[in-house]
């Protein structure tokens, strides 16, 4: 069985690549509002933090945002990830939840709950289900098929793991993630061998 710590390793690093640093095209193109760039400047402070592991300080700039601006869906998603990983999963999975409630068609912020409830919940279903929205949303997420492969496993499904590691390790490759494609392949290997 593979630990959690290590799957919270590899995936954070595609869950940490999702939004950081990203300014949506119509931000730098028109003036905002003053309440939009406040919204905006305490999201990109809780991206910092968020980069720099302050977790704590990401919550707080997310919150500010949130404050700013409740209906927008972005700051509750970063939230969400400062909250798991300062292990506060019910507030992550609130998050979550809140962001898929505003932005339906937003896929990780149904990766972040399919993360939450699998790893101290181990509802398993669940989390499948939200990971097949997600790459249904986004089919480009290879950390994510690396996670939809690591509850295969765990449900017995040893075929579909090996076919979900295989797709994320192609993904992997074709966006040059080579420390994600490393762990997916050693994850592939592991299977392969469950198989025997």
């Amino acid at each position: 069985m593979m630990k959690t710590r290590y799957i919270g390793q590899w995936l954070g690093v595609g869950l940490s690549l999702v939004f950081l640093g990203v300014t949506p095209a119509f931000a730098q193109k028109s003036p905002l509002s003053p309440a939009l760039q406040t919204y905006f400047d305490h999201l990109e402070r809780g991206q910092e933090a968020l980069t720099l592991r302050e977790y704590t300080v990401a919550v707080a700039a997310f919150t500010q945002a949130i404050q700013v601006q409740p209906q927008r869906f972005e700051a509750y998603y970063q939230r969400g990830q400062a909250y798991s990983f300062l292990g506060q999963d019910a507030a992550a999975l609130a998050d979550a939840e809140k962001a898929i409630q505003l932005n339906p068609t937003y896929a990780p912020a149904y990766t972040l709950r399919g993360l939450l409830r699998f790893r101290h919940r181990k509802e398993l279903e669940p989390a499948l289900a939200d990971l097949n929205q997600s790459l249904a949303l986004d089919p480009q997420q290879a950390a994510v098929y690396g996670l939809r492969g690591t509850i295969k496993r765990q449900m017995q499904d040893i075929a579909g793991a090996i076919a979900d590691f295989e797709q994320g390790i192609q993904v992997a490759r074709a966006r040059k993630q080579f420390s994600l494609y490393k762990a997916l392949e050693r994850e592939l290997e592991r299977t392969r061998q469950m198989q025997r």
